[in-house]
């Protein structure tokens, strides 16, 4: 091993300057960084990739790999990743990135794989060489965290599209207009989705327009949605989408107060995906973008102001709704430890009962307007993923376990403006797939 670095040495001296204390700069580079390697040993997994370096400048970094003071582990691992993780003078130089494991009298202890076998040479290059060095690419629960994290927001992207029903159409009775009349609105949601692990902002906007014709109100709406997530190591995904929706509103007893409302909607769009992660301590990052589908339906009755108490009017309902979603796989691209993600389906049945309530505000045309609601999922966790880290190992995630109850509420005004009737109300949840607060504002316009 002395004999190799020596001769490197005087090579450097005729041809390409001396090596000694050159800086990183100096020697032969990987693009776009140095390959990662998988290996298993005594029962660990390794992901280990080099950095260009010198113990000098990089002491702490080196003492922390784990086979540091571990002769037999860096000489296994050296014979086991080969030139596989990069070579120790850079692409080119046939022999594997260097694993540090000790020092002694101002040179580095080091095993490394060379032409054929492993190599064993304490003492060899000196404290301020630069060369390759083997460090772990990123650890294995890092790499996981990574890749459930990405897992997660796409769960969130996949169940945005409740707002939809649950959002800009959680009271539909409020869009019901006489009979033979017409009526358009536009309407828009915007809100936070912070429960759990998540961490983000979601919204709808909408234009739509119905008409009564007596037997049943016929309302269709085009509109849009986003959502955003901040997923870990500087990760984001980032999804937009269309949809169309058709409702209508039935009067099973209008004497009553019964009306029934059945509907549904398709939703397609895509989604940006940066999965970031570690690599050497530094943070990476692949791409990618995938399109998602999903279509859904809804089936409600309400009473609309079946009791009063005092002033308050109170309107009961009980809401039934399922919801398919799809997004097709995709390979990421860029960084260093790019994956494979296998297309995934969703699906959601929810039912949910609640009261709605409404005050008016004396000498005005406006009334507060509230909502209780209590919501039960059927299916307590969401798609699982699966997939490879390109050229290292599959991978198989469960889906991020969902709370399976959780109430809404909601408190805002409404009535009058201008022309039109608006609204504006403020919604929470606890913890669930709901977003955990949006605000809700509508106008709607009758003639």
């Amino acid at each position: 091993m002395k004999n190799i670095f020596k001769s490197i040495t005087i090579v450097a001296v005729f041809g390409f300057g001396v090596v000694n204390c050159l800086p990183a700069a100096a020697i032969p580079t990987y693009t776009p960084s140095p390959p990662t390697d998988y290996v298993s040993y005594g029962g660990n997994v390794y992901l280990i990739s080099s950095t260009p370096t010198n113990y000098d400048s990089s002491s702490s970094l080196l003492q922390s790999q784990p086979w540091w003071g571990n002769l037999t582990l860096a000489f296994n691992l050296a014979g086991l990743v080969k030139m596989q993780a990069g070579e120790f003078y850079g692409p080119g130089s046939g022999l594997g990135a260097l694993f540090a494991y000790g020092t002694i009298s101002g040179f580095v202890s080091v095993a490394y794989w060379s032409y054929g076998h492993t190599t064993d040479c304490p003492g060899c290059p000196s404290v301020g060489d630069y060369y390759y060095y083997a460090t772990l690419a990123t650890s294995v629960a890092d790499l996981a965290l990574s890749l459930s994290s990405t897992s997660a927001g796409v769960d969130s992207t996949l169940a945005s599209t409740d707002l939809l029903i649950n959002g800009a159409h959680s009271r539909p009775l409020s869009r019901r207009v006489a009979a033979g009349e017409k009526t358009a609105w536009v309407a828009g949601d915007w809100g936070r989705d912070d429960h759990g692990n998540h961490n983000g902002s979601t919204g709808v906007a909408e234009v739509g327009g119905g008409y009564n014709f007596g037997p049943a109100q016929i309302d269709l709406s085009i509109g849009k949605t986003w959502n955003k997530q901040a997923l870990v190591y500087d990760g984001n995904v980032d999804a937009d989408g269309q949809y169309v929706m058709a409702e209508g509103i039935i009067p099973v007893s209008a004497s009553r107060g019964l009306y029934a409302t059945v509907g549904g909607y398709g939703h397609w769009g895509s989604a940006d995906i940066r999965r970031g992660y570690l690599i050497a301590g530094a943070l990476d990052a692949s791409n990618a973008s995938a399109d998602t589908r999903t279509w859904g339906v809804r089936a409600r009755l309400d009473w609309e102001n079946a009791f009063a108490i005092k002033k308050v009017d109170f309107s009961p309902y009980a809401d039934l709704s399922y919801s398919h979603s799809r997004m097709d796989g995709y390979t990421e691209t860029g960084g260093g430890l790019p994956a494979r993600f296998d297309g995934r389906s969703d699906h959601s049945t929810e039912i949910r009962g609640g009261l709605n309530a409404a005050l008016p505000i004396a000498a005005t045309k406006l009334n507060v307007v509230a909502n209780l609601e209590a919501a039960h999922r059927f299916n307590e966790s969401g798609a699982p993923a699966s997939g490879e880290v390109i050229g290292l190992f599959s991978f198989h995630l469960p889906g991020q376990n969902y709370q399976s109850t959780w109430l809404k509420g909601g408190v805002g005004v409404e009535g009058e403006l201008g022309k039109g009737k608006a609204s504006l109300m403020l919604n929470a949840t606890s913890r669930s797939s709901m977003p955990n607060s949006w605000l809700a504002f509508s106008y709607q316009l009758t003639f």
